[in-house]
């Protein structure tokens, strides 16, 4: 009984797919001889079947065989000679032959009898580019450019090719043609010309070819300019570029105050004062007065705050508070001041308050006079963006004076507020934590630091890891504990010389096996504090000896080493110990620091 004529295509068929299946398996691992028989038998069986036509000669390629693949396209092209692809295709394999003037002469040949076309050009110069034969793909695009009427592709693909052989001026020019007739592209060609920025010449003869376009009509160009400059830290000629466009729009200073925030974000706060100045200046009436006048005094504090931190031993795991003296806290507080009393019961007057408030705690050590500030911006705005931080600020102030119950009130606060940050909401806890713990509340402290652990991304999540291990091994030695948490509650009042004496009981109790390791730092870390190097450096050796012992030996080993860099300025001597929390501790998180400072303290000596 015959099978009908259904079945049997089916049978043949999956004969086929089996037999493919096959050889792109061999072909996958290897056997390319087995793979390249079982191709040619599919392809002469089928040879209108484009997958085994092409599955073919890519074996041959794999295999180098050129003559092969050569025959293989030649009889496709006789069966189908319309066909631009395969003009592609043997192009490339007379250049991967080495035989450039036939391929350059093959890919020429469709251009010779078919009509010219987008597709045509773009097709051909596509595998030009695959074999990274850059300057005939040029060659190419340039000519179907001509005869285009989009030419906004073609110059894409010049352009980009031009970066890639390294004629930025070209690409410069390509991207501003396409600009010229394109100005919503702005963003595109930005992002294309930033990314060859830090190549050799490349942004100076960019700048160059876009200000011969700036000025003109379109604003696209003086935008694109200013980004340049930036770029090029000429933040003067950005500057007159931004005022250009602001004038050029009647924006009132929009343009320059968005340029202000940028220089602000980039940590350039001397240019960005005189840019908010130069706002409240020129437009005494626009709308964004109070910001700028706000911005203006943020970064006068911003280098009021770099100075200081020059006074500031922030390098030390603990410090005592320093006073500055300076006559530009004076300016500082005053910029504020008018910013609080001409835009009374506006955002940006409570965070005026907020931060003269914080020049009076941290700069002054006049805490009375900062409580004032900080309890104006909660009575008046307790729903501000400004109130979180004076909730926070009042605690510190509080736990700095052994006072708990206020310090577990101000922090207690901000945990209830709305539309605040999270992060605002977990480090607040996390202070709520370290409370309870002094007031030797385990279990609420122990629930508060979980919370915290759930987000392991959280500021405080290692920390909080920390202190709820510590806690959770120690149920044994409630002694121990108690006493621990005296010296942490005595060294946040920065009562160093208190607070070293427990925790030298602890480091010295043969029985405080847990608390011995930690312990034995912050003992160091109080001699660090109370600036005794001598006495410190003993202490931190002595922890490093313990090695595995002590887990925070690497970090012992650390802070020797910036007490030579910082508070003994032996540079070598820092590079020995940094060196040595390389070659010891390679696991330790100290270690991306650690080289950082070694390869700093290197160039400087040298």
């Amino acid at each position: 009984m015959l099978l009908p004529a259904a079945i049997i295509t089916a049978q043949n068929n999956n004969g086929i797919l089996n037999k493919f299946s096959l050889a792109e398996n061999y072909e996958n691992t290897g056997d390319l001889q087995k793979a390249t028989k079982l191709y040619e038998d599919l392809y002469l069986a089928n040879p209108d079947n484009n997958v085994f036509f092409e599955s073919l000669n890519g074996v041959y390629l794999k295999q180098k065989n050129y003559a092969a693949s050569v025959n293989l396209i030649e009889r496709q092209i006789k069966k189908n000679p319309d066909d631009i692809n395969l003009y592609g295709l043997l192009g490339s394999t007379y250049y991967l032959m080495g035989n450039e003037e036939k391929a350059y002469e093959v890919w020429d040949e469709p251009f010779t009898f078919m009509k010219p076309n987008p597709v045509l050009y773009s097709v051909i110069a596509n595998y030009a580019v695959q074999r990274r034969a850059f300057d005939k793909a040029i060659d190419i695009y340039e000519k179907g450019k001509e005869a285009a009427g989009d030419k906004i592709t073609f110059s894409y693909n010049l352009a980009q090719l031009y970066s890639i052989t390294m004629q930025f001026k070209k690409a410069a020019e390509e991207y501003c043609n396409i600009l010229a007739k394109n100005p919503a592209q702005l963003q595109t060609i930005q992002t294309k010309l930033l990314a060859n920025a830090n190549k050799p010449d490349a942004l100076k003869v960019t700048i160059s070819v876009v200000e011969n376009y700036a000025g003109k009509d379109n604003l696209s160009f003086s935008y694109l300019l200013a980004r340049l400059y930036i770029e090029n830290k000429d933040y003067e000629k950005a500057f007159d570029m931004y005022v250009d466009i602001d004038n050029r729009q009647s924006q009132k200073g929009r343009e320059l105050y968005k340029y202000a925030e940028f220089l602000f974000r980039e940590k350039q706060y001397s240019l960005a004062k005189d840019v908010y100045e130069k706002i409240i200046g020129r437009y005494p009436e626009s709308p964004l007065i109070a910001s700028s006048k706000l911005g203006y005094a943020k970064a006068l504090e911003a280098i009021l705050m770099n100075e200081y931190a020059d006074h500031v031993p922030a390098w030390k795991p603990y410090f005592p508070i320093v006073t500055y003296e300076s006559e530009k806290i004076d300016d500082v507080i005053a910029a504020f001041k008018d910013v609080a009393d001409v835009y009374k019961h506006s955002e940006a007057s409570y965070e005026a308050l907020l931060r003269i408030g914080m020049i009076k705690f941290y700069l002054l050590n006049k805490q009375d006079e900062a409580k004032s500030y900080f309890n104006k911006v909660i009575n008046e705005a307790s729903l501000s963006g400004s109130a979180a931080d004076a909730y926070r600020e009042l605690g510190k102030l509080a736990l700095l004076n052994g006072n708990l119950t206020g310090a577990e009130r101000n922090f207690a606060k901000i945990t209830i507020l709305s539309k605040i940050d999270l992060q605002k909401i977990t480090d607040a806890k996390y202070n709520l934590a370290r409370i309870k713990f002094y007031e030797g509340d385990i279990k609420s402290a122990q629930k508060l630091l979980a919370d915290i652990m759930k987000n392991l991304k959280d500021d405080n999540a290692n920390d909080a890891i920390g202190l709820s291990l510590l806690m959770n091994t120690s149920k044994n030695d409630s002694s121990n504990l108690l006493l621990f948490a005296e010296a942490e509650f005595l060294a946040d009042q920065k009562k160093f010389t208190q607070a070293a004496d427990k925790y030298k009981m602890i480091a010295g109790n043969p029985r405080a096996f847990i608390f011995h390791s930690v312990a034995s730092l912050r003992t160091a870390e109080m001699m660090l504090a109370l600036s005794d190097y001598q006495q410190a450096i003993k202490l931190f050796e002595n922890v490093v000896e313990e090695g595995e012992k002590n887990i925070y030996a690497d970090k012992a080993l650390y802070l020797l080493g910036e007490i030579y860099q910082y508070g003994l300025g032996d540079g070598a001597k820092a590079i020995e110990i940094y060196e040595k929390l390389l070659a010891k501790f390679p696991l330790s998180i100290y270690i991306d620091e650690a080289r950082e400072r070694i390869r700093n303290l290197k160039e400087k000596i040298s």
